[in-house]
């Protein structure tokens, strides 16, 4: 098994100074004038506490000799994440260069799934046969190579059933970029993990949503689904792969009790990060009545606001909840920091705002991004913070 673990206490608060330095370096290396650079600084640490209303960061996840805070930005240390650093030192001046406008892109490399999960937002363009060849996914993959993308996600459909293509495309893309794959877990086993582990996969998102057996297989309409979820997350610990749970927390799941039972199990299981997501109007569950009811909002907030602020959740895996942030400051999506390319090559806000703006492979990444930050996203305002 390779060496994965949570890092908290002393050793999280030198691994956070030393990230700290890391950006006054970068400051002052980028931008001479030593006033200007200490104002950016500060800009940096008063937009986190804006958009975050919360202590510190107290834990990391270690794996691969880099300590990691999130599933969305680089490990430290490292070329990618300097050049995340980089990015919002020159948003906090305002820069509208485009090389530095995208951090991260959730890119659907297959429209292929064997699974009939009951949210799945893709649900219109699951299909036997494939939109796009391997030739112009590593076309579409040179476009985000080229704007100065950090962090890409490989999606579908399930992109596992893809694998001999994902396999080529994480090759290319890891020497520029982190790259981690959302999936199922479904088929992961040992072998594709060390294949994926090989050519560079950072870490793998895998769709759990829920810690009963039982219900969770219902959900995704399969009886082995919560097995495969399973083997996957112990066969990409072993392989070295960072591993986040994914949940699409629904008003029927979400409770103190079964958000803590979640949490005991993704600590049982190893797993660095959890994932939150809140289910929307689209794809299978398109008309449907799932919008969070304002008291599940409530409790998702104080829960998510409870694991960073209580000793107790120290040495569990760390929770993003986008919710959180989106209610606060706005989306970052729609060509913000991050956008969607579906498995059709269009471009959309993010696999929820889906109204494509262009196509990767044919249209400018630049006009596309212009087009989705003048329409924003679907519900959430576009944040501000630029």
């Amino acid at each position: 098994m390779h060496k994965i673990k949570i890092v908290n206490g002393f050793n999280s608060a030198s691994i956070r100074l030393r990230i700290l330095l890391r950006i006054v370096i970068l400051a002052f290396s980028t931008f001479p004038n030593p006033n200007k650079s200490l104002r950016l600084i500060k800009a940096i640490i008063n937009k986190r506490k804006k958009i975050h209303n919360l202590p510190p960061i107290d834990r990391f996840v270690y794996a691969m000799g880099k300590y990691f805070w999130s599933e969305d930005i680089p490990g430290w240390p490292s070329s990618n994440l300097d050049k995340f650093l980089k990015a919002e030192l020159l948003r906090s001046q305002q820069n509208k260069n485009k090389s530095y406008l995208l951090h991260t892109v959730i890119f659907a490399i297959t429209s292929r799934c064997k699974l009939r999960c009951s949210h799945c937002f893709e649900w219109d363009r699951i299909s036997k046969d494939e939109y796009i060849s391997l030739n112009d996914l590593l076309k579409i993959l040179d476009k985000l190579q080229s704007s100065g993308l950090t962090h890409i996600q490989f999606s579908g459909g399930e992109p596992l059933v893809r694998l001999n293509d994902l396999l080529v495309l994480i090759e290319k893309a890891h020497k520029t970029m982190d790259c981690w794959i959302l999936t199922s877990g479904f088929g992961l086993t040992y072998q594709k993990a060390e294949l994926l582990s090989r050519v560079g996969l950072t870490g793998a998102n895998i769709s759990l949503d829920h810690w009963d057996e039982k219900i969770h297989n219902q959900f995704r309409n399969n009886n082995k689904s919560f097995y495969w979820v399973n083997q996957a997350v112990y066969n990409c610990r072993k392989a070295g792969i960072l591993v986040s749970l994914s949940i699409c927390a629904t008003n029927s799941f979400i409770s103190n009790k079964n958000l803590k039972a979640y949490m005991e199990l993704a600590r049982e299981w190893g797993v660095g990060f959890i994932r939150i997501l809140e289910p929307r109007d689209t794809g299978r569950f398109k008309h449907q009545d799932v919008q969070l009811k304002p008291e599940k909002i409530e409790l998702l907030r104080a829960f998510f606001q409870e694991t960073y602020r209580s000793s107790e959740y120290r040495d569990y895996p760390i929770v993003s909840y986008p919710g959180y942030h989106q209610r606060k400051v706005g989306c970052f999506g729609a060509g913000n920091r991050y956008l969607y390319i579906d498995s059709k090559g269009q471009i959309h806000a993010c696999p929820f705002c889906q109204n494509d703006v262009g196509n990767a492979l044919y249209d400018s990444l630049e006009t596309s991004i212009d087009k989705l930050q003048q329409k924003g996203c679907d519900v959430f305002k576009l944040s501000k913070f630029m």
